[in-house]
């Protein structure tokens, strides 16, 4: 945790939850300077440890405090927001208000929404106090003396569609903590603060008073029996009246009108939907004319894989009227004429009306059930496949769907050959030379294999002309072993390159792949965008890659445009390729900006993987306050031209 540009902690020390008052919302604390941390509904610190919210409605707004007892002090403070297992992003929050004791926020840039997670989204919404300059031109830091509910921060809390549960319970991560200070100087000359955990929750309640979802007018007909059913999004259990119904009409608790009417006319009806959270009322028009019955058949679509493609609603009225379709399960999906989108996995439920009119009674209601499920993913885009001895390197790029679960590998497969990966090209080796090929590409996630991509047939040759299929700017990160940022390989040097934005350090490795082994390479020029010459370069090849190796003095390679010329690759030439390098820009928009420290923030705390890599700027495995710390430094650095 950074708590201001001038403070560091020495130490840490955690204190566990205790859990006999976790009832009331929040934990007391057993170190001596920190009695309790209570969430509080409201602006104060003296609401409930509880509060309401309504899906659609108004943002919950809750308050984080925090008492202390003298005589030591408070500094500062990170607060890290997570759900209950299994809830992740029923909840976002939209806005974030410091106390005034913390005027400086630790997030440079305050992005939201963010959703609450479990695991969390490590976004910080905590502060530090902001300290005032001296007389030397430094920062004197006063911490904020001992006192009962000190206001750490307000949160605007939104409910999100999915959010139907009664209850939710928020609350502070293992990586939300309060630096306390013991002789007033808040890590400046003295005794360093300690960080010690901060614990509680909140139960958020919910409460949706009805919503009418069916149409506002019907036709009955005169003297026979019919039926309507009055359908109310909201809070179960729903119960109905309706007042001026026809003689021989009636309306049940659960909103079905029905029965016989004996007088045709035009009778003007208010509903009322109740429950517990309150009431809503519609003015419906029944009319009772002397009319024919109608029926309506409507086909069931059958159960659906998760998509963004809509679904087709197949329906039709006996007598030739249009259908109506809603959806009677909104949070599930939803319905936009004769077809209905996805919301999340579940079942969804949809109902066929037909109102009638001058000549038809109203159809009977119609409903359809079916499930939507977990899909894998799409297929991929299979690009230039080039031909190798005795192997295939195939190149695509990634599927339009992830089938909502994030893609975890490629399999590259020419016939019964295959070769798998993470990135574009993957290279498919064991194949006969002279033998066509034909050659797609798969990816999967957690929920499985998608389809494959279209084929291209290639031949592998022994006298296959050499060529260049990607280029990759490789790191290690620690135990997590080896990650390559893909190249651009057709960026001029003064254009669009790729930046690379984790540490150079003393030396850097870009790797050059070919869709042939290497048996010779000769030396590679570096230069920098004004043709001068930048570092020491080396040349190894192994298999089918060469590797160049670029040792310049620390600093040196930092926010600089560098093109590298291969001299020669089994007797081939090939076109320079350009990098540039400016640590901390992990948006690729060739400037360091709160956009890119956001994006770090929010995954810290988080092991790498080929899903996070180019986050973990200083490339040892984690992404931590280390690797925040790296981007802010640079905030505000351009590459240079």
């Amino acid at each position: 945790m950074q708590l201001s540009k001038s403070l560091r902690f020495a130490a840490r020390s955690f204190v566990p939850a205790l859990s006999f008052a976790a009832a009331l919302g929040f934990v007391p604390f057993a170190h001596a300077a920190v009695s309790s941390v209570l969430f509080s509904a409201g602006t104060t610190c003296s609401g409930a440890a509880t509060a309401n919210f309504a899906t659609g409605g108004q943002p919950v707004v809750v308050s984080l405090c925090m008492s202390t007892t003298a005589p030591t002090a408070t500094c500062g403070h990170s607060i890290v927001l997570q759900s209950a297992s299994g809830e992740s992003g029923q909840f976002v929050v939209t806005s974030r208000t410091l106390g005034a004791n913390y005027g400086d926020a630790n997030s440079e840039v305050v992005q939201t929404p963010v959703a609450i997670n479990n695991p969390p989204i490590t976004a910080d919404f905590g502060g530090t106090i902001t300290g005032t300059t001296n007389a030397n031109g430094g920062s004197t830091l006063t911490p904020v003396a001992a006192s009962v509910n000190q206001l750490l921060a307000t949160f605007e809390i939104s409910a999100q569609a999915s959010a139907a549960n009664g209850s939710y319970v928020l609350s502070l991560s293992p990586a939300s903590i309060v630096a306390v200070d013991a002789d007033g100087a808040c890590g400046g000359t003295g005794v360093a603060p300690t960080e010690t955990a901060m614990n509680a929750n909140v139960t958020l309640t919910r409460t949706l008073t009805p919503a009418f979802l069916s149409v506002a007018a019907v036709t009955f007909a005169v003297n026979q029996t019919n039926n309507f059913v009055v359908s109310a999004s909201g809070s179960a259990p729903i119960s109905f009246s309706a007042t001026g119904l026809p003689a021989g009409v009636v309306i049940s608790t659960t909103g079905v009108i029905s029965g016989t009417p004996t007088t045709t006319g035009t009778f003007p009806i208010v509903i009322t939907a109740m429950n517990g959270s309150g009431l809503a009322t519609q003015n419906f028009v029944l009319t009772v004319a002397g009319q024919a019955t109608q029926t309506i058949s409507f086909a069931n679509p059958g159960s659906q894989t998760f998509s963004s493609t809509a679904v087709a609603l197949t329906a039709t009225a006996s007598s030739g009227l249009p259908i109506t379709f809603s959806s009677l399960t909104p949070f599930v999906c939803g319905v936009s004429g004769p077809s209905v989108s996805m919301i999340t996995i579940g079942t969804c439920t949809v109902a066929a009306n037909q109102a009638g009119n001058t000549a038809y009674a109203a159809a009977a209601l119609v409903t359809q059930s079916f499930g939507i499920f977990a899909s894998v993913p799409g297929a991929p885009t299979i690009g230039a496949v080039a031909a190798g001895n005795a192997q295939a390197s195939v190149a695509f790029t990634a599927p339009a769907s992830s089938g909502g679960s994030p893609i975890t590998g490629y399999t590259a497969r020419c016939d019964s050959f295959t070769g798998s990966g993470t990135s574009s090209p993957i290279v498919v080796s064991g194949l006969s030379n002279g033998t066509a090929y034909n050659c797609s590409v798969t990816a999967t996630n957690l929920f499985g294999t998608g389809a494959a991509s279209a084929s291209v047939q290639v031949t592998p040759t022994a006298n296959a002309t050499l060529a260049l299929v990607g280029v990759q700017s490789r790191k290690t990160h620690g135990t997590a072993g080896n990650f390559d940022l893909p190249i651009d390989t057709a960026a001029l040097v003064d254009g669009n390159v790729t930046v690379e934005p984790r540490l150079i350090g003393s030396a850097h490795t870009i790797v050059f792949q070919f869709n042939n082994p290497i048996t010779a390479a000769s030396a590679v020029t570096v230069v920098d965008s004004a043709s001068a010459a930048v570092g020491t370069a080396t040349v190894t090849f192994a298999g089918s890659e060469v590797t160049v190796s670029l040792t310049a003095a620390a600093g040196v390679l930092d926010n600089k445009r560098v093109k590298f010329t291969l001299g020669s690759v089994n007797g081939s030439a090939f076109p320079p390729v350009s990098v540039g390098f400016l640590v901390g820009d992990v948006n690729n928009t060739r400037s360091v900006t709160g956009g890119d420290i956001l994006q770090v923030k929010g995954r810290s705390g988080l092991n790498v993987d080929s899903t996070n890599f180019i986050y973990d700027i200083t490339v040892n495995g984690t992404i931590t306050g280390a690797d925040i710390l790296q981007v802010k430094g640079r905030s505000g650095q351009a590459l240079a031209p």
